[in-house]
């Protein structure tokens, strides 16, 4: 489904949503069917509310990069720019409201933010690498405090989600260099819980599949010795979400699983359909590679995650920035890209399951995988089991951010190629036996 608007569009009234059964089957009165039954087609209409970001305009409305977007309970939308180093805040109505934070290294300033976390309470949390740690703000804008994150430690490596108790929860890793200087990665695949006292805990141990060979390629440009860990295509997901009962659901598998677990990290139930793996043929592997080629020539980043790890030290005697160097940048380019796509491990199916999300009203939004260059259609399920239906490739996508009474907020880019965030709302009652947030 197309989403265009321009900034401050006129508001539509809300369409009803259309539902047309590609098959029968479980209780179609409700809406509501067993996870085993077959496909049923959702095509949620929406109302474009408003859209931010603008080539010329106002200093807060000229986005340099948008890392992050949240709606709070009001439905006042908070944008992460990660270049000015601060938060945009816009009203309901789609007008602005207020700044939060900027760039620099004092208190309450943020230097490498890369995420926004929205907090039961009201407090809005930015994920900073460059404190090592989370800076927290009142909505209004406050500087509260930071907490930091213990870099020798487990180190998030996926979105931090707020639990209900205001801990942290995100898959974790820890990378490692032996005796030797060989980059040492983990076989296990933790998430861990951090709570704002500095404490940390493990909160499950994911699946990490059958082990892999790596290939750890070792190159000098100038002063620097690049280290890369070549991986693997179509990787295991682990992805997180968390409900407003403090449950979490999590996908880690190749199949199509969703285990929910309750706020200790015990699995409770997990939700499945017969939906089988694709098996990765000769093909698949060409078509992806050139997918991923293509994407660097066009001046992307190669073209989706599960390529490599990368690390970067200085030798001996380096001084100044060692990514300044031009021979620096085109070893980077080779290793990081060109080497590593044509190099691709592939497994020998693609995992079912691609992305993850929870909606304001507890719902699943379970992303399946496609062929390379195309898009994988979106289930919708409850977490008691039920299977709502199933939005095509080409309708609505999982938004950067879910808000109260059916808004979406998309991360993306306008017919001039300039960055902007824009909102719409689907009718909530896309499925009606579902509760609102509260």
């Amino acid at each position: 489904m197309a989403l265009h608007s321009a900034r401050h569009a006129a508001r539509a009234t809300l369409v009803p949503v259309l539902l047309s059964a590609a098959a029968c089957g479980g209780d179609g009165g409700s809406g509501a069917r067993g996870l085993d039954s077959p496909n049923v087609a959702l095509s949620p209409a929406v109302d474009t509310l408003y859209a931010v970001g603008v080539l010329d305009g106002e200093q807060w409305e000229m986005f340099g990069r948008i890392a992050s977007v949240a709606f709070d309970a009001d439905g006042y939308l908070f944008i992460l720019d990660s270049r000015a180093g601060h938060i945009v805040v816009i009203d309901p109505a789609g007008e602005f409201v207020r700044t939060i934070s900027s760039e620099g290294e004092g208190p309450g300033e943020l230097r490498r933010p890369s995420s926004l976390i929205m907090f039961r309470d009201g407090r809005v949390g930015v994920r900073d690498f460059g404190n090592q740690g989370v800076a927290l703000f009142s909505r209004e804008g406050d500087f509260l405090e930071t907490f930091r994150i213990d870099q020798d430690g487990a180190t998030p490596s996926g979105s931090l989600r707020a639990m209900p108790d205001h801990s942290l929860i995100a898959a974790s890793s820890r990378v490692s260099f032996s005796p030797e200087g060989v980059m040492e990665r983990e076989e296990r695949r933790p998430i861990t819980r951090f709570r704002l006292d500095g404490t940390r805990d493990l909160f499950y141990e994911a699946w990490a599949g059958l082990p892999a060979e790596t290939r750890v390629d070792e190159a000098e440009a100038g002063n620097v010795q690049i280290q890369v860990e070549a991986g693997e295509a179509f990787p295991l997901p682990l992805q997180v979400a968390v409900l407003r009962d403090g449950r979490v659901a999590i996908a880690d598998s190749i199949g199509y699983r969703v285990k929910l677990l309750d706020p200790s990290g015990t699995v409770v139930s997990t939700l499945e359909r017969s939906v089988p793996p694709v098996v990765v043929t000769p093909a698949i592997e060409q078509a992806e590679r050139e997918r991923r080629l293509a994407n660097l020539e066009a001046g992307g980043g190669g073209g989706g995650g599960g390529i490599m790890t990368l690390s970067i030290r200085g030798t001996a005697g380096a001084g100044g920035n060692p990514m300044n160097s031009e021979a620096m940048r085109e070893a980077m380019r080779r290793m990081m890209w060109e080497d590593q796509i044509r190099a691709l491990a592939f497994p020998a199916e693609m995992p079912v399951i691609t992305s993850l999300a929870v909606d304001w009203s507890d719902r699943l939004w379970v992303q399946r995988s496609a062929l390379p260059g195309d898009t994988g259609p979106i289930d919708i399920l409850g977490a008691d089991g039920r299977y709502f239906g199933t939005i095509a490739p080409d309708g609505l996508r999982i938004p950067g951010a879910f808000g109260p009474g059916g808004l979406l907020a998309y991360i993306e880019r306008d017919e001039l190629d300039i960055q902007r965030v824009l909102v719409v709302r689907h009718a909530d009652d896309l499925l009606p036996e579902t509760a609102g947030r509260d």
